[in-house]
């Protein structure tokens, strides 16, 4: 099994979900910051599927050696991206779980749509930008959405 620690706070190994995935080395409670998604910020013509969008034409790809590589989607998240680029526990994270976002709280280029392979009891099986999901769920995470989607 390749696993790669990064930090004394996360590895990458082969996720249950699709690839590889980003765990935690230890515990983490609330609100915590658990990395920082680094690379060098580029339009949406560089953009990739690793991509972080932190704005209307703005992106990061992450650098090779950071985690953001492997940060996977789920339609039940344990973290969040902390405008711009931290990404933060929404609930307390026991060693050894896989830290993922929800795509779509930080996802604002418009027709873009993604499969979702999560396997969440709440799977939404498709993955919207921000301005596509439905009042509910904006709702719910109106506190863990990327600050340009809000404004």
């Amino acid at each position: 099994m390749n696993i790669k620690k990064y930090n004394s706070k996360v590895i990458t190994k082969k996720s249950k979900s699709e690839g590889f995935g980003i765990f935690t080395d230890k515990n983490f409670k609330k609100d915590e910051l658990v990395f920082v998604f680094s690379g060098k910020i580029v339009n949406w013509q560089k953009a990739n599927y690793q991509s972080l969008q932190i704005g209307k034409n703005k992106f990061i790809n992450p650098y090779k050696n950071n985690p953001g590589v492997y940060l996977n989607h789920s339609c039940n998240p344990n973290c969040f991206v902390k405008y711009p680029n931290k990404i933060t526990s929404i609930k307390n994270i026991k060693k050894g779980e896989e830290i993922t976002i929800d795509y779509s709280t930080t996802v604002g280029t418009k027709k873009w749509k993604m499969e979702c392979l999560c396997k969440s009891k709440n799977c939404r099986k498709i993955v919207e930008p921000y301005l596509e999901i439905s009042d509910k769920l904006k709702n719910k995470y109106k506190n863990h959405t990327s600050e340009y989607l809000l404004q």
